[in-house]
């Protein structure tokens, strides 16, 4: 009998926690004690927020002596898109070690079977492991860096997780980087990201996508004709990004990431939730438009402005005004 395939090493220098969950963090022991997660509670009406002013410079890196003077945070919280493998995720996790050295990192990531088909209960319970960590290893400055409707649906399931299990505390995020997020509902769309979350091999491809593609529809029709498209999973993590319910400041600082050359979500969705936001709630927004880059590939398409855009959102936070839109031509 072969030997059981090992899930403790998903990334070098990150340990696993639970299924999905993954830490990097020197300082911890042995994990922390799981506790019991209750259904979320009711969400609470939105404060009024203030508006902010406009700003379009570019942010270069500070050089390795100012990276030592800035503030860092106490965690990097990254929920890749649906399917990303370990190589891939990867590369941004170097990139934050190189950034804020010493920060520690948790890694929560997601299939398409978890987002589209399982329970919102299933769902929190899977991630308790995450707030007990969370809970036992107090984390006041988060920073969340969400990739496509995955990661961010993910994030959101986290911020319900935490708020059940500490009795209405909310997740402590500092500044947000939304990735190739949020979209809208579309099949085709949901399709898309199901063929990219499949093996390589032409075979699995050729029998797994026309089986996914029929259950994702049958899921879709009956989802849209019996609980209502504005109750899709995508619609309700658009508004969940800014439901103050849920997010210990909901004001922080967010950065939207996104291309004219994604073929999975359409530019325009999340151009138009930054903007949206920014007006509606006084949450201070940077928009960063690149022209080519595909979904999730805009660090490959200009790491500088890529990575200069992460820092500079989190140098925002304690600042009053900044807002703006730079585009990648």
């Amino acid at each position: 009998m072969g030997k059981k395939k090992s899930h403790q090493v998903f990334i070098p220098g990150f340990t696993c926690l639970g299924k999905s969950i993954y830490l990097q963090d020197p300082t911890l022991g042995r994990p922390p004690e799981v506790p019991r997660i209750r259904p979320p509670e009711p969400s609470r009406a939105r404060r009024p927020h203030l508006s902010f002013t406009a700003s379009s410079n570019p942010f270069p890196l500070p050089s390795a002596s100012e990276a030592s003077t800035h503030d860092t945070p106490d965690l990097i919280l990254l929920t890749p898109w649906t399917g990303a493998q370990a190589r891939h995720i990867a590369k941004y996790t170097l990139s934050y070690n190189q950034l804020y050295p010493g920060t520690p990192m948790l890694i929560i990531t997601t299939t398409i079977t978890d987002l589209a088909l399982r329970r919102l209960k299933t769902k929190l319970e899977a991630l308790a492991p995450a707030v007990a960590y969370l809970t036992t290893s107090p984390k006041s400055n988060i920073l969340l860096h969400a990739f496509s409707e995955g990661g961010a649906h993910k994030a959101v399931c986290l911020a319900r997780a935490y708020l059940a299990a500490t009795d209405g505390a909310r997740l402590p995020v500092r500044a947000f980087l939304l990735d190739s997020t949020p979209g809208t509902p579309r099949y085709t769309s949901n399709v898309a990201a199901f063929k990219r979350s499949l093996p390589r091999h032409p075979v699995a491809r050729a029998l797994g996508l026309p089986v996914g593609a029929s259950v994702l529809g049958v899921h879709w029709f009956l989802f849209s004709l019996f609980v209502g498209y504005d109750n899709n999973i995508i619609s309700q993590t658009r508004r969940a990004l800014n439901d103050d319910a849920l997010w210990e400041d909901v004001r922080a600082p967010r950065t939207y990431l996104f291309s004219e050359g994604d073929d999975l979500i359409d530019w325009h969705d999340v151009e138009r939730h930054g903007k949206e936001t920014a007006e509606a709630l006084g949450v201070r927004s940077l928009l960063v438009k690149f022209k080519e880059s595909g979904h999730c590939g805009h660090a490959r398409g200009n790491e500088g402005l890529y990575w200069g855009a992460v820092r500079r959102t989190w140098d925002s936070k304690t600042e009053a005004t900044w807002t703006g839109e730079i585009i990648k031509r």
